[in-house]
């Protein structure tokens, strides 16, 4: 395991990596090492989002294994703690990716709500600080939990890499923000992809980023992408979106500076 040690937010974090062996143990030794028990305790309610683009399965969207790693690690420290997963697919309806991948099926074994973004209550924000959504609609139930976005390790065909911060763009509604094309989130290729995930870091506060690694994708974000020979076998987990996406980043051999939305919401 290595450890990396960046200055953020006024504060030093701990970005961490495991080598992956099987899903309930790596994620326990990864969880354990960033103090996640501790943080648990005081936690009540969270938000679990997966990165589910389609129908495909890992490396394209997140192993359902892997949350339900998150979930048995939780439910061990704090069993009161209410969870629910949220997602919004991209490239088809969200309820048919959680009946294919499974996860209607996990939500039924831990007793959870797996939500629809395009079904959920929505919060109306507005910020002057943002690049093209000074104005924007987003689910009312994140901004009650402690959110944890569980992406893939995956290269992105636009924005070089789909990771933690990338991840949040599942969380645009189809019916404000799909009318650009037949994607269900393509008004964020009208206004720029890396400026609407920069808009959505400023709106979104992330709590805790773990990348499944398994296996990894590169060359493409889509269904029948390249997955990584050899598979990188690594979880990555840390509190601060920026440095994991980082991390994230130098895996999949990229410098995080030439990947523009990290570079952007590091300089502002």
């Amino acid at each position: 395991m290595m450890i990396f040690l960046s200055i953020s937010k006024g504060y030093m974090e701990k970005v961490k990596k495991v080598e992956f062996k099987e899903y309930k143990s790596s994620a326990k030794e990864l969880l354990d090492s960033i103090g996640f028990d501790k943080r648990l305790k005081s936690i009540k309610k969270i938000a679990i989002k997966p990165n589910l683009l389609d129908t495909e399965g890992p490396p394209c969207t997140t192993d359902v294994k892997c949350i339900d790693a998150i979930i048995e690690y939780i439910r061990g420290v704090n069993p009161d703690s209410e969870i629910f997963i949220i997602e919004g697919s991209g490239g088809c309806k969200t309820k048919k990716a959680f009946e294919v991948l499974g996860y209607y099926e996990l939500g039924k074994k831990h007793d959870i709500d797996v939500i629809d973004v395009d079904d959920c209550k929505l919060k109306t924000l507005k910020r002057d600080d943002t690049r093209v959504y000074k104005e924007i609609f987003l689910p009312e139930k994140i901004f009650e939990s402690f959110l944890i976005s569980v992406p893939c390790l995956k290269d992105h065909m636009i924005t070089t890499v789909t990771l933690g911060f990338k991840n949040l763009i599942g969380f645009l509604p189809k019916k404000h923000y799909g009318q650009y094309w037949h994607y269900n989130r393509s008004d964020v290729h009208r206004v720029g992809v890396d400026n609407a995930i920069y808009d959505l870091s400023k709106y979104i506060d992330i709590g805790l980023v773990v990348i499944d690694g398994r296996i990894g994708q590169q060359g493409s974000h889509l269904p029948g992408g390249r997955s990584c020979d050899p598979a990188k076998n690594i979880l990555i987990a840390g509190y601060d979106c920026l440095e994991v996406d980082k991390v994230g980043s130098g895996i999949l051999g990229h410098s995080w500076e030439d990947v523009t939305h990290l570079s952007m919401i590091a300089n502002h």
